[in-house]
């Protein structure tokens, strides 16, 4: 695919784009979680930070979990009967299987 890449844009345009492609999967977990405010609605968290890995309800309130990074680091997403964003954690959503 590099060679490609080179014959079709030149050898700056396939440099920068094996650059981009390097840096798109270095985005650290952190910088993912502080994207996710209070107030926010479901709608807003999946345009933000993509559909999650897992969705349960309990009581009433949703949490979205996801696995982010290389390492799959955990990060639940709660929601309150608004479907708002009431907080977040770096864990497994309370009820969830580990």
């Amino acid at each position: 695919m590099s060679k490609l890449i080179y014959r079709t844009f030149g050898p700056i345009a396939a440099a920068a784009l094996l650059s981009l492609a390097a840096c798109a999967s270095s985005v650290k977990p952190e910088q993912i979680m502080t994207k996710v405010t209070p107030g926010m609605s479901q709608t807003e968290v999946v345009q933000r930070i993509g559909p999650p890995d897992s969705q349960t309800t309990n009581a009433g309130n949703d949490c979205f979990q996801y696995s982010l990074g290389d390492t799959g680091t955990p990060f639940a997403v709660y929601f309150d009967g608004q479907h708002r964003v009431s907080g977040t954690a770096r864990s497994v959503c309370s009820g969830m299987p580990h």
